[in-house]
C-alpha cells in the first residue's frame, strides 16, 4: 500500500512547509501624530492662516506652531485643558516626540496634555488671528 495519493496533492499537510512570520521593519522616518483640543475661534484661525501659507494644510501649520513652541518659547504655564470638538493634528518626528513626553513626565500629565500646553502657548507667542490672552 505505499504512499497515498490525494486529489489535489497542494492540500496535503505532509508536503507543506512552515512559513515563518517575520517581522515588520518600523521605518526610521516614522511620524507620531497627536491631536491637540482646540476651541472654535482658534480653529477658524488656524484654517485661514494654513490656506494663507501652507496651502491648505492645518496639520502642517499646526505641527510648525508646536516646534516653535518647543524650540522659542523657554516657559509654559499650567493651562485649562478640555476636550474641545475641534482638533490640530500635529505630526512630529521621534525626537520630538520624546521630547514632549519628558515634558509629560516631568509636569505629571499625558502626551496629548503636555503638547496642548506648549501648543497653547506657542500660539498666543505668535499672536494668530489678533488673540493674545483667551483660552484655547
Amino acid at each position: 500500500m505505499g504512499k497515498v495519493k490525494h486529489l489535489n496533492p497542494v492540500l496535503s499537510s505532509s508536503n507543506k512547509k512552515m512559513i515563518e512570520t517575520q517581522k515588520r521593519k518600523v521605518r526610521s522616518d516614522k511620524l507620531h501624530d497627536i491631536k491637540v483640543p482646540v476651541d472654535e475661534s482658534v480653529d477658524m484661525v488656524l484654517r485661514k492662516e494654513s490656506r494663507r501659507y501652507w496651502n491648505g494644510s492645518k496639520t502642517a501649520f499646526g505641527t510648525e506652531i508646536l516646534l516653535f513652541g518647543l524650540t522659542q518659547v523657554l516657559v509654559y504655564p499650567d493651562v485649562n485643558y478640555t476636550d474641545q470638538p475641534y482638533t490640530v493634528h500635529c505630526k512630529v518626528d521621534h525626537d520630538t516626540y520624546q521630547k514632549i513626553g519628558d515634558y509629560a513626565d516631568v509636569w505629571k500629565c499625558s502626551i496629548r496634555k503636555a503638547a496642548h500646553r506648549i501648543f497653547v502657548e506657542a500660539y498666543k507667542k505668535k499672536q494668530l488671528g489678533g488673540v493674545t490672552d483667551g483660552e484655547i
